[in-house]
């Protein structure tokens, strides 16, 4: 019998249920690590890598090469990655320097914009490669 992988619809599928419950409960440092945790996964599926050694700056390289090869002229999404992951380590760092509750507070409008730009970037990834939907990543489960 051949062994299959995980069926990551259903961890997907989790992961965006978590992410949904963290903003219901104002949980935002939760929601938005949720959040990069699920763009990374779109960025492995999108560029076949699910290499564990391949980080997060690493797979938005990728990225940028990808544009490069299909000429396309505008870097769509590349800067805002690099900014989105930026974002991550000062929340990361903030937790460790101010604490859980103000950086919690400080967070919220950045993982509400995290939600809206994993939304945008499905539907930017699935014009060139529609089963990325199929996988599972829908930005209606948040």
């Amino acid at each position: 019998m051949p062994e299959t992988g995980p069926d990551f619809s259903l961890i997907i599928a989790d992961n965006e249920a978590a992410a949904g419950r963290a903003f219901e409960t104002g949980n935002f440092v939760h929601a938005y690590l949720l959040v990069h945790a699920l763009v990374e996964s779109l960025l492995r599926a999108f560029l076949g890598n699910q290499l564990e050694a391949a980080n997060f700056c690493t797979l938005v390289d990728g990225y940028k090469r990808w544009l490069q090869q299909e000429k396309y002229p505008y870097p769509t999404f590349a800067n805002e990655l690099v900014e989105f992951n930026r974002r991550r380590n000062r929340i990361v760092h903030q937790l460790w320097r101010k604490g859980f509750s103000f950086t919690n507070r400080q967070a919220e409008p950045a993982a509400r914009a995290a939600v809206v730009m994993y939304g945008l970037l499905i539907e930017w990834l699935a014009d060139f490669q529609p089963e990325i939907v199929q996988l599972g990543f829908e930005y209606d489960n948040m």
